[in-house]
């Protein structure tokens, strides 16, 4: 036999290079619908701290816009927070879940508390302290009237970490924290 010219030959990839890459391909498939689920689970809810800060910022909107009062109050049995005129009207309504279910309601750290705290005046030599105890100093609802609303903070539990911010009574903006 004689041996096939240079300008005949064909370069091609054999069996055994065409099955490893499709091996390949295979396992980042496997990886990439592994991880489907968490990324569909995580599109779901948005962290509360920030849907907060959307509320309190409707809020002052609401409030400066209608020259009337706003409030705003958190309801734990949707996770939602609802921002309401004097005569409980909804202004509107920010959920942390998308769509909420019973799976997600019988786990206590996925369903967010939150507690509004009036922030005392301050008293004392160095006017550090308040004379009012904690317990007298929670919210239900936080007021908003045009320009300002009453200084506060929002603790906030959700999936075991807790976190405080404390609102600018003028601005409704997250005021940076003193740690």
């Amino acid at each position: 036999m004689k041996p096939v010219p240079k300008a005949y030959r064909k370069r091609a990839f054999s069996l055994i290079e065409v099955l490893l890459v499709l091996a390949l391909v295979a396992v980042l498939v496997g990886i990439v619908a592994g991880n489907a689920g968490a990324f569909i689970q995580g599109s779901n809810f948005e962290p509360p701290e920030r849907v907060l800060k959307k509320a309190v910022l409707d809020a002052v909107y609401n409030a400066s816009e209608s020259k009337r009062a706003a409030y705003l109050s958190y309801f734990e049995e949707n996770a939602t927070f609802i921002v309401t005129d004097s005569s409980g009207q909804v202004l509107a309504e920010h959920r942390v879940y998308k769509k909420l279910d019973d799976k997600i309601r019988k786990e206590e750290s996925l369903m967010p508390q939150v507690i509004f705290h009036a922030v005392g005046p301050l008293a004392g030599e160095e006017g550090g302290t308040s004379q009012y105890d904690e317990r007298d100093l929670v919210l239900n609802r936080v007021f908003f009237h045009s320009g300002s609303c009453v200084p506060f903070t929002a603790e906030i539990d959700f999936r075991d970490e807790t976190k405080k911010l404390e609102f600018d009574p003028f601005s409704g903006y997250v005021l940076k924290s003193k740690e």
